[in-house]
């Protein structure tokens, strides 16, 4: 398997440069800050992504999404709009340190503000990993990035929904993960701006539990129907992974 070539990057104290365990790419993260989960490597299989595509990643974080899509799919290109300046940083000395930054450009920015960075642009497929919750929901964490990161502080869930309706191209596809109870939320907002769900799959943590999250890819201006695919079991009863998630973690 050929790896992506690697360039030596200085990590920032309280920095860490972690494994991605994708064809030898790796993603600079904070020690103690905002650090990528699961939920960014299921977004990122569950997308489709195909050669030459133009991808948006809203709030991308430290890249990890934009990083997993462009070693799937080398000829595709990717622009990460992500609002912490810290975490733009981070993902910008990723791409570098990947040998990917001629295909993923980082850009630090609001998306509500989008047209400033990304004038004319339309994109073939976005990807949407946004904060699952509103403002005075959860547990707040004492650490900034991680709380703008978690939290609806700066853009909401109707923002990112807005934004993938300006950025695609006709028949372009929105792909997002979020919380399960809000599900019906995210398909009111796909519909008001003509966006058709047509792939949905629920995340459970284990088979006896209710799904926690669902994975949704939205199409602008189709008329597909919808399609459920079969639900997504995170855990075996033992704690152990499913085969499915092994085989998602060896493929990404």
């Amino acid at each position: 398997m050929c790896e992506y070539p690697g360039k030596q990057v200085n990590l920032k104290p309280g920095e860490t440069l972690d494994d991605l365990a994708r064809k030898g790419m790796k993603v600079i993260q904070a020690r103690a800050g905002y650090r990528f989960s699961m939920d960014s490597v299921l977004l990122a299989h569950f997308a489709a992504v195909n050669p030459d595509d133009e991808v948006l990643d809203l709030g991308c974080g430290s890249g990890v999404i934009s990083f997993l899509l462009v070693g799937r799919q080398p000829s595709c290109r990717i622009t990460g709009l992500e609002i912490q300046p810290e975490l733009a940083d981070r993902a910008r000395r990723g791409a570098e340190r990947n040998g990917v930054a001629d295909r993923i450009e980082i850009v630090n920015g609001d998306l509500r503000q989008a047209e400033v960075f990304l004038e004319k642009r339309r994109f073939n497929l976005i990807v949407a990993n946004p904060p699952f919750w509103r403002q005075g929901e959860g547990k707040p964490s004492q650490d900034q990035e991680r709380f703008i990161a978690r939290h609806e502080v700066n853009v909401g869930l109707k923002d990112y929904v807005e934004a993938a309706w300006r950025w695609l191209v006709p028949g372009g596809h929105l792909a997002m993960i979020h919380r399960a109870d809000r599900i019906l939320e995210l398909g009111a907002l796909c519909v008001d701006n003509s966006l058709t769900v047509n792939r949905v799959r629920f995340i459970h943590p284990y088979l006896d539990r209710n799904a926690n999250l669902v994975l949704v890819e939205a199409v602008k201006g189709s008329k597909a129907g919808l399609t459920v695919l079969p639900p997504l079991v995170v855990y075996n009863s033992d704690g152990a992974y499913t085969e499915e998630i092994l085989k998602i973690y060896s493929a990404e």
